[in-house]
């Protein structure tokens, strides 16, 4: 006996759902290139007339038994720690010499786990040295342990097929549902993330069971991030994963490009993650995943239109807190084209995770100035992350790039040219006037090169601080046109004025970043900036 279940992309009710459709389908060409399957002469299971909108599938139950073996395949590895648990394998004891020079002996109990294997996704982890094991595929099988089958009683498929073993009750157990694909089931988180049985209003929430059918496969079409928070000395701490989960347009164009995408994936870490899966904000997963997606499609049909192959990007950020998983926000990200673009400008110049973060938020909002919002994220950030040397950076290349200073002189110049040329001036001018110091006199001369730049650092340093204790417009203003107004030229005077009146916020936040961008570069980032690299104009 067989089925045919006929699939269209507009039918469906979610982004997990299409992308689940999209991941079946990808699934299905994998167990076809598995030779164990192609032996199976029994086993029916195949997609088609895939296209644009939708596709059609055929199975019989050894062809379900088949897919589903492969979709949770799994297999054991052993871990260790030193701390005492109740069930472990073995015990291996080891003399080490302690960092005092004295011989303990070390106790580990070692134990067994169960891991996912991934379908594809092993082969699409050019990380992969030994043909299992990936910085990717871990990333992915960590955050579906914790996230999706979060409870242990939810692995059960997985853990029933350790190794080879054979089992099939899951399969048979849906092969009967499907005799009968429109009938309305009850929905739960095992299948839907973020879904409940029933919600607060003890309102339940259901599903078809052909549609049901497809989240056993979304998981295998989204892109695992790692959003991180920043501690009160400004180290990194990470919040959970976040989910970008495509919302398929076209589904026989993101089936031949996905698994290429993810092979365009970088291998550089950072810790134990992959360093591009590490994100400052949830939302930048999307974009990210609707980067590689531009980059790929502009290869294969040469325009680059996301839009064709996805409607969006679903985004789930989620976190494992002690027993339970707390989905701590889901929002959509639109495929727009000069967003994406400007985002891979973003990605590339701006180095602090916090200045990043703020950037990226400006980016998300229509019609955001780059410089948005920084006059209250520099005056509530703890005074450490200041002391950030890739601060300083960002802020150089903030004015470099977005706010359209260059070398080029001119008679009326734009007001965030204005603001950076008085900082610039005020620093310069000080330095000269109080230390008698000039750059181009104390360059190659390595103790005066750093007697300039700690100087300068203190000059530039207790400007930010003044303009960043006045939190009250007129408080600003009074500080601005006493210290920093002279440097203005008296054919700006005017118009200056009006915007500093007017948009004191602005200003301020244009003022603060200009000043910290003098600080001097340090020797954490002078492998991509100089000394002295501060614009001259």
């Amino acid at each position: 006996m067989e089925l045919r279940l006929d699939y269209q992309l507009a039918a469906l009710p979610s982004a997990q759902h299409r992308a689940g459709l999209a991941g079946l389908v990808l699934m299905v060409k994998y167990l076809h290139r598995q030779p164990d399957f192609n032996k199976c002469e029994e086993a029916v299971v195949k997609v088609e007339d895939l296209n644009e909108f939708g596709v059609k599938l055929r199975l019989n139950l050894e062809g379900l038994k088949a897919l589903f073996d492969l979709t949770y395949k799994a297999f054991e590895d052993e871990r260790s720690t030193e701390t005492k648990i109740k069930k472990y394998d073995r015990i291996e004891e080891k003399e080490v010499t302690d960092k005092k020079g004295i011989n303990k002996l070390v106790r580990r109990y070692i134990y067994k786990v169960t891991v996912p294997d991934g379908g594809f996704l092993v082969d699409c982890d050019q990380s992969c040295e030994d043909g299992k094991n990936g910085i990717w595929i871990k990333l992915w099988r960590d955050m579906l342990w914790q996230i999706v089958r979060g409870v242990p009683s939810t692995r059960k498929s997985f853990n029933s097929r350790v190794n080879g073993a054979s089992y099939s009750q899951d399969a048979e157990k849906i092969w009967v549902e499907l005799q009968q694909p429109l009938k309305i089931v009850g929905q739960s988180g095992n299948y839907f993330l973020g879904a409940m049985a029933s919600n607060p209003e003890n309102i339940s929430t259901f599903d078809k069971v052909s549609y049901q059918f497809l989240l056993h496969f979304w998981v295998f079409a989204a892109q695992v991030y790692c959003p991180a928070i920043l501690d009160k000395d400004g180290k990194r701490e990470l919040a959970g994963y976040a989910l970008a989960i495509p919302d398929v347009a076209n589904l026989r164009n993101f089936c031949r490009v996905f698994e290429e995408v993810l092979k365009a994936r970088k291998i550089d870490k950072w810790k134990y993650l992959p360093r591009e899966a590490v994100i400052d904000l949830p939302e930048e997963a999307a974009l990210d995943l609707l980067l590689l997606l531009k980059n790929r499609l502009a290869r294969e049909i040469g325009d680059g239109q996301i839009r064709r192959t996805v409607l969006g990007i679903e985004l789930i950020h989620a976190q494992k807190v002690g027993n339970n998983i707390k989905i701590r926000s889901i929002s959509q990200v639109e495929p727009i084209k000069t967003q994406v673009d400007r985002y891979a400008q973003i990605k590339d110049a701006y180095w602090c995770p916090w200045f990043r973060k703020q950037r990226l938020l400006n980016l998300l909002k229509e019609q955001s100035k780059p410089w948005d919002e920084f006059d209250a994220v520099l005056s509530r950030i703890p005074r450490k992350w200041l002391e950030d040397p890739l601060f300083s950076h960002d802020a150089r290349e903030l004015f470099k790039n977005e706010a359209g200073i260059t070398k080029m002189k001119q008679e009326i110049r734009e007001y965030a040219q204005i603001v950076y040329n008085v900082c610039l001036y005020y620093v310069l001018g000080k330095l000269e006037s109080k230390y008698e110091l000039k750059w181009d006199k104390c360059k190659g001369n390595p103790k005066k090169e750093e007697d300039y730049n700690t100087k300068k650092y203190k000059i530039a340093n207790e400007a930010f601080l003044a303009a960043r204790s006045r939190t009250e417009d007129k408080a600003f203003i009074d500080y601005f046109v006493s210290t920093l107004y002279p440097f203005v030229k008296k054919e700006e005077f005017a118009d200056f004025a009006q915007k500093l009146f007017n948009d004191t916020d602005e200003i301020r936040a244009l003022t603060l970043l200009a000043l910290s961008s003098q600080f001097p570069a340090s020797k954490k980032s002078e492998n991509k900036t100089s000394q002295g690299s501060a614009l001259s104009l």
